[in-house]
Formats: structure tokens, C-alpha cells, sequence
């Protein structure tokens, strides 16, 4: 299923305001950096519009994804951005991991740490698979720490659309919602916190091929950043 691309990427989503740091740990060997070719972000707004590209220097091994986004694409409220990071095929056939730091400047939220998400990228115009056989899950703690609840959800596929369907559980109640995602595209899908006096307990998202997932929570007050995190793969 993968094309003359990157068939593995790590993909997160940028919000404007808040201080966001990507580091590339590699894998299996401590010289492993010396093999790493390239490193190109690129930038895409929800409908999945390419808002600029930019290749890095592959050396630089801690990022600021503002300062990138800014670079690549001007000023954007929001956008997901992909990582495509190559070493050399005939050394390391495979890619390094991404982890992030999350943080609004003057907050009194805690700052946010994260493993970035690596998502199957290069597909071709059809996918064969008809049912959806890639299950995420995320079990939310008894006590909320944050009133507005989501998850983020990122088509990382060049050519083929993607059914997800997103279910919410509170108690023994399942609330699911189906979400069509355009090739690049990516959405917010709210999952309320509470539903006639049922807590949130868990998400589950299924799809066809991996997504980029995420799932978040905000301040009611201020909107702030208290979760970002990654769903949990339980069945391929």
C-alpha cells in the first residue's frame, strides 16, 4: 500500500498560541541521526488544502512546530502537520519516533507531553479493505479534569477518503457518530462530558487504516489545553 512517499508519517495538530516542541528520538541505534536523510514537514488546514511545505535541516533533532507552521504556511488558526523523516533505506529501513511538549505561554495549566502519532500515509486511490479493522480506544479518569471534551481525527492518505466511526460510552449507553474524512482533511469531533447525568467513561475510534488520533480537553473557561493524548490500538 505504499507509494514513492513516506508510507509511515507522524502527524499532530497546531493551534495558535501555544508553545509547541517536537523532539525526533531514533530508534535501535545512538548513531542512528547520522543516517537520517530528510525531514520534511508540510501543513494541510481542515479540508485538506497543502498550506505549505518545508524541508528541515535532518540534523536538528528538537523542533518549534510554531515557528515551522509560520515558515511553511503564514499565520493559521489551526492545522494538522505531518512529519515525513527518511533515513537511508539501505541502513534503517523504518522512521524515528516523535515526542512533543505542549504549553499556552501565561497559562496555569500544566504543560503537556505526548508521543506523536505515526499514521500509515501512503496509500493508493482504493483501499481493498471493506471493513474497518484498525480499533483505538481511550478510557477517560472517574474524576474529569476538563468540562469540553474531543477527539481529533486526520486522513493522512494522498488519494483515498476514510470512514471513521467514533463511539462514545457512558455507563452501558454507546453514542456513535460517523465521520467521513476527505484525503488530508481533518475534523474536531465534541464528545460531551456527560449525558443525562451519565459520565463520560470511554471512546472507542474504528477505521479502515490508521488515523491520526487524538483526544483532547479544554477549560470551559478559558479554553485551555488540559489533555492531549493518543488513543490506544488494541486490534489491527
Amino acid at each position: 500500500m505504499s507509494s514513492d512517499r513516506c508510507a509511515l508519517l507522524s502527524a499532530t495538530f497546531w493551534e495558535d498560541g501555544y508553545r509547541h516542541l517536537i523532539e525526533t528520538v531514533h530508534q535501535r541505534d545512538p548513531l542512528a541521526h547520522r543516517h537520517l536523510e530528510t525531514l520534511v514537514i508540510a501543513v494541510h488546514d481542515p479540508g485538506g488544502a497543502l498550506l505549505g511545505e518545508k524541508p528541515v535541516d535532518p540534523r536538528q533533532e528538537l523542533l518549534d512546530l510554531g515557528a515551522l507552521v509560520r515558515e511553511a504556511a503564514g499565520i493559521v488558526p489551526r492545522a494538522m502537520v505531518t512529519l515525513e523523516a527518511r533515513y537511508d533505506e539501505r541502513v534503517f529501513p523504518y522512521r524515528p519516533h516523535h515526542y512533543a511538549f505542549l504549553h499556552r505561554p501565561g497559562s496555569d495549566a500544566p504543560p503537556l507531553y505526548y508521543a506523536v502519532n505515526a499514521v500509515l500515509g501512503g496509500v493508493p486511490d482504493r483501499v481493498g479493505a471493506t471493513n474497518m479493522n484498525n480499533f483505538e480506544t481511550y478510557v477517560f479518569r472517574r474524576q474529569p479534569f476538563a468540562t469540553r471534551y474531543a477527539v481529533l481525527l486526520g486522513n493522512l492518505a494522498r488519494f483515498a477518503p476514510a470512514e471513521a466511526r467514533v463511539t462514545a460510552y457512558y455507563a452501558d449507553r454507546r453514542v456513535p457518530v460517523e465521520v467521513a474524512l476527505p484525503p488530508k482533511s481533518h475534523r474536531e469531533i465534541a464528545l460531551p462530558s456527560e449525558r443525562d447525568g451519565l459520565r463520560l467513561e470511554r471512546v472507542e475510534v474504528k477505521a479502515l487504516f490508521r488515523l491520526a488520533s487524538y483526544v483532547v480537553g479544554r477549560r470551559a473557561d478559558s479554553g485551555d489545553l488540559v489533555l492531549f493524548d493518543h488513543l490506544f490500538t488494541y486490534i489491527k
